[in-house]
């Protein structure tokens, strides 16, 4: 699967097109279009850490470099800043502590 590709798949996982993927990123349409007909082999890397923070994966997932199905740390790192960046500190700070009791009851099963 080519970069093209793995954008597309994406897009197609959350129910966009690639033009609207472009318009909420910041991504020039045109650069994934010369992506999709071969004219660019890969794109600047600003476009795609966007791309890659907007799916919220890594630029090395984006870019096929992962083999593992598993998240890693970069991912799941993403992942949290996408999925929380427009929460009140408040609900930040619940989520904190919704995590640290995770770990110590995870601990305590060992």
């Amino acid at each position: 699967m080519n970069l093209y590709q793995r954008i597309e798949a994406l897009c197609n996982a959350r129910g966009i097109t690639i033009t609207d993927l472009c318009r909420e990123s910041g991504v020039s349409r045109s650069s994934l279009s010369d992506l999709k007909t071969g004219r660019k082999q890969s794109l600047a890397a600003q476009s795609l850490a966007k791309i890659a923070g907007y799916f919220g994966v890594s630029v090395d997932s984006l870019l096929g470099c992962e083999s593992s199905d598993e998240m890693g740390f970069d991912d799941f790192t993403y992942a949290l800043f996408h999925e929380t960046k427009e929460l009140t500190q408040e609900n930040k700070e619940k989520l904190l502590e919704m995590a640290r009791f995770f770990r110590d009851q995870q601990q305590k099963g060992k």
